[in-house]
């Protein structure tokens, strides 16, 4: 799952966290949550991987309650700490992307996943996505 945010404010946000929760039923897949710059991707459903960088894993126990995930944008990213909560985002795109596993299913399920992005500025402070798992 990647959920992406968009700083098109010109200048760094401040304090910014990015926070979501599992969809009910799915659980996380340890050491799986990374977070990735990506300026000059400008269409999320086709990342520019020429200039993506991302940071090592994250520390879960720092960015994870249970189901509940509070990360720093940056966290992991080019020496800045993996259990960072709150940091700078810069400008352009960049996304945290972590592993879940679902349950079994017998048929097609759809869950949603919704984030939000809270910090000291403006830009597109929210990101969701549907995840489709069939059998």
């Amino acid at each position: 799952m990647r959920i992406w945010s968009h700083n098109d404010t010109g200048a760094t946000i401040r304090n910014t966290s990015i926070t979501t929760s599992l969809p009910g039923g799915t659980t996380l897949t340890p050491n799986s949550t990374r977070n990735c710059l990506s300026p000059r991707t400008t269409d999320p459903t086709q990342p520019s991987d020429s200039d993506t960088t991302c940071g090592e894993t994250v520390d879960d126990a720092a960015v994870w309650s249970g189901a509940n995930l509070t990360t720093s944008p940056t966290a992991g990213i080019q020496g800045r700490s993996t259990a960072a909560t709150s940091g700078d985002l810069a400008t352009g795109w960049s996304y945290v992307g972590f592993s879940m596993r679902t349950p079994s299913v017998d048929s097609t399920t759809t869950l949603t996943e919704t984030a939000s992005l809270n910090g000291s500025g403006t830009g597109h402070p929210s990101s969701s996505g549907t995840i489709t798992v069939s059998d």
